[in-house]
């Protein structure tokens, strides 16, 4: 089962709102499921990017603010939250997973920024957003070439996307000798769990579980 159509992509869909709703993982759904190709699924999440450890006059400064007379909890310095010398700046990314009519696969879209509002290059997104664990084991230039970036079908602003091309042999693959036994909900639970922690989007072991 390489490919799906429109339908099982919906049936796909629909679990993934239903799990999400359910864990609180803030997928939701932007356009029409009655309608063929109509809509996509939505994510956004914020990255805090290591940039260094704090220093030590930022924690002192930061402990010496604490009224510990009226601290009830044992405190603890949360990193993102030190202003201005920080160890760490924001990254906001957002994630799309469109239905791609001409390969008849999924399709994941994502675009990272800065608070400043400027956007993350091809480079800039496999460091940050993705976990050096996840990262594809092929060399920088391949990994680069399988990251492109194009025009959003909905929205028609430049999108980076993981081209699709090769997503119908790639889940061939996966499903091996259990090919007929892949149903829709199956097949897009093991494409997001493939795909989407690559680029910095993980996938809960909940969608897996959930009936």
């Amino acid at each position: 089962m390489g490919t799906i159509t429109w339908e099982e992509f919906v049936v796909g869909v629909r679990h993934i709102l239903a799990v999400s709703d359910s864990i609180g993982d803030g997928w939701h759904f932007r356009g029409s499921l009655e309608e063929h190709g109509g809509g996509y699924l939505a994510k956004r999440m914020d990255y805090p990017v290591a940039i260094g450890e704090p220093s030590e006059r930022t924690l002192s400064a930061r402990v010496a603010t604490i009224d510990h007379d009226s601290v009830t909890e044992p405190y603890e310095i949360d990193p993102c939250s030190i202003d201005p010398d920080s160890s760490f700046r924001p990254v906001y990314g957002e994630f799309h997973v469109l239905y791609s009519l001409a390969h008849a696969v999924p399709t994941l879209y994502l675009r990272a920024w800065r608070r400043d509002g400027s956007c993350l290059e091809a480079e800039e997104l496999w460091r940050d957003l993705t976990a050096a664990e996840r990262r594809p084991s092929s060399d920088e230039s391949e990994r680069l070439r399988s990251l492109t970036q194009q025009e959003h079908p909905f929205l028609g602003e430049p999108w980076y996307h993981l081209h699709p091309c090769r997503t119908a042999d790639m889940m061939d693959q996966i499903a091996g000798n259990d090919v007929g036994r892949v149903d829709a909900k199956r097949y897009f639970i093991r494409w997001m769990s493939t795909v989407a922690p690559l680029v910095g989007c993980p996938v809960s072991h909940h969608y897996a579980s959930f009936r």
